[in-house]
């Protein structure tokens, strides 16, 4: 029976844990100890990458305990597009107008360390998750798309610092020759940034073997259903099976299904399904290869002219991993999306959108190239309300900390923001992790009536 706003069963594999898992050795599953130092909930990205850290920075290290409702890596993580790829201008270019220059700056250059980090970490560990640094392409398919980001390109490039150097690796181009340099049919325009692709489950499942060797114990299939404060200084995590585990800190690292555990997040980080599918010939006749290895396209429905966000990689094999396609369900049926846990069911809308030869008819060369959708799955991702993530100590609960909200962006942000919440763990305040000051959680971001979530769908700009 399934728990409101946990993880439920029966999720279609991903294209990454249906490839990987031909060849991985299932994490090993431990009792659940009386105590422990640190408790970590949630078996993805943000629970390992904290973990990780966490085992390699102190010495002696403290005993960790990472606890997971399913199996690792079987939410987002080993669900999303394979995207690793910071966000150098629109992203910057809305938080400088909100917030002020440096602010943005500080995300992006935080952000933009993900590219050598990750590369570093992939090296240090020998980690094979086919990895491969790319400058991603956003391809822009009507003269109103291209006008707003040359807006954005050209506001940005006049203010310090990115009027220094941080836009130097940006490139934007409109002309009449942007489908010859992007390969789309529609394109007017595009702009390109650094980026990377990587199987994220292979990465996070080979990361979290990395930690079990250096002290990790870890228990899956085993839901928290509360944390509460045991009046001694330590924090008591209740089990759906009833047992219970006393931890001097703990860390919330389970994004979309925080506020099950953390009620004061339950209007301020909302769970967000989205879909995905994995794109091959089934006669094994080659496929066309792209021009670049990374996509995010923006395209606009001819009906309701609502715009769209795609995001998109090509694989070694020339395959697509392509998601999106949030301008065909939206604002008609926001139950099927919004707010929402089930990544069992899939959106109908969504999927025909890529079924229906999604290739041939965006890409140049690809018409009759047999290209068809052989996988297709859902993901629940954590959208906060103010389009930022929340990393800290929770507000008003001294020990308990929180690593969620990544508004489906978590690649290029979760691997530093977890290195700051784990030395925070170990004393260290949030104005000395190096963390973007943005990011930080606290009580007025969690009363504000924002909703950037809906707003952007064109439904309503306030929480319920």
């Amino acid at each position: 029976m399934s728990i409101p706003g946990l993880p439920v069963e029966g999720s279609p594999q991903s294209y990454w844990q249906h490839e990987a898992q031909k060849q991985q050795v299932p994490a090993p599953s431990e009792p659940l100890p009386s105590s422990c130092d640190v408790a970590i909930v949630g078996g993805g990205y943000s629970g390992i990458a904290t973990a990780y850290h966490i085992l390699k920075t102190t010495s002696p290290p403290p005993s960790v305990f990472l606890l997971e409702a399913k199996d690792p890596c079987s939410g987002a993580t080993g669900r999303n597009g394979g995207h690793l790829r910071p966000d150098y201008l629109m992203g910057a270019a809305s938080n400088s107008k909100r917030y002020s220059a440096s602010a943005a700056a500080e995300i992006v250059q935080f952000e933009a360390r993900h590219l050598d980090v990750i590369r570093a970490l992939i090296k240090e560990e020998a980690i094979d998750c086919d990895f491969e640094e790319t400058e991603s392409l956003a391809v822009l398919t009507t003269p109103g798309q291209v006008s707003m980001v040359r807006e954005a390109y050209e506001g940005l490039r006049q203010v310090s610092p990115f009027s220094n150097s941080l836009l130097d690796v940006v490139e934007f181009y409109e002309g009449d020759d942007a489908p010859q340099r992007t390969g789309l049919r529609e394109a007017k325009g595009y702009f390109s940034t650094p980026a990377a692709r990587v199987s994220p489950y292979k990465l996070l499942t080979a990361l979290l073997a990395r930690c079990v060797c250096i002290g990790l114990s870890v228990k899956t299939q085993t839901t928290v259903v509360s944390v509460e404060n045991s009046g001694s200084g330590g924090h008591i995590l209740k089990m759906r099976s009833g047992e219970t585990i006393v931890a001097q800190k703990v860390v919330i690292a389970t994004n979309a299904y925080t506020p099950a555990l953390l009620p004061e997040y339950k209007s301020s980080i909302v769970p967000c399904k989205g879909l995905a599918c994995h794109i091959t010939d089934p006669t094994g006749k080659p496929i066309p290869k792209l021009h670049a290895a990374s996509y995010a396209i923006m395209e606009q429905d001819a009906v309701s002219n609502k715009t769209g966000y795609n995001y998109m990689v090509q694989l070694d094999d020339n395959s697509i991993v392509v998601g999106g396609a949030h301008h065909k369900y939206d604002e008609n049926d926001p139950g099927s999306w919004y707010n929402n846990v089930d990544d069992t069911q899939l959106i109908e809308p969504a999927r025909r959108y890529f079924e229906e030869d999604y290739m041939q008819r965006t890409f140049l060369g690809w018409e009759e190239s047999g290209a068809r959708v052989d996988r297709v799955w859902t993901g629940i991702m954590g959208y906060s309300t103010d389009s930022l993530p929340h990393v800290g100590e929770v507000p008003g609960r001294h020990g308990v900390f929180v690593i969620a909200g990544f508004h489906g962006h978590g690649m290029p942000v979760i691997f530093l923001a977890a290195e700051g919440i784990a030395a925070m763990t170990q004393g260290l305040v949030y104005e000395k992790t190096g963390m973007p000051s943005l990011f930080k959680t606290s009580r007025d971001r969690l009363d504000s009536e924002r909703n950037d979530i809906l707003a952007g769908r064109g439904i309503r700009s306030t929480k319920e």
